[in-house]
């Protein structure tokens, strides 16, 4: 009721060279917390606190995503191609490509990339079933 609550990160974005798989390091990012990789050329810089400390008095990861996923994108959020990256020896460039989608000009559709392999095994699957093209 007074006061600030400080609340850990709802998600961290880490730009990423859509082509490699030389993918940041998400060792440090808080436990618990969302990560997303953005190929480098759409991501733009804004000013944004750090907080270093776990997201508690958020809801659950897979609910995090699934919020940012099934009800913000189309609506508050503008239309972006959602990728789950099931290993760290595939490129954002690959997952496109093994659904027949090979040559996309990654500059012209917005992708965020879930590094599924980060996650909790027993959230996997439900993260990836989330993610999805337009």
């Amino acid at each position: 009721m007074s006061g600030e609550i400080a609340f850990g990160p709802y998600a961290t974005i880490l730009p990423t060279d859509p082509y490699t798989t030389d993918y940041p390091d998400v060792a440090d990012l808080a436990e618990g917390g969302a990560v997303f990789f953005v190929p480098t050329s759409q991501l733009v810089k804004v000013s944004v606190p750090h907080l270093d400390m776990k997201p508690e008095g958020h809801p659950v990861l897979v609910e995090r995503i699934r919020h940012v996923f099934t009800f913000k994108f189309g609506g508050d959020l503008p239309d972006v191609w959602t990728l789950a990256i099931a290993n760290p020896a595939t490129s954002i460039s690959d997952v496109p490509a093994a659904e027949g989608l090979v040559g996309l000009d990654l500059d012209a559709v917005a992708i965020l990339a879930v590094p599924i392999w980060t996650l909790p095994a027993e959230d996997r699957a439900t993260i990836a079933e989330l993610c999805r093209y337009p």
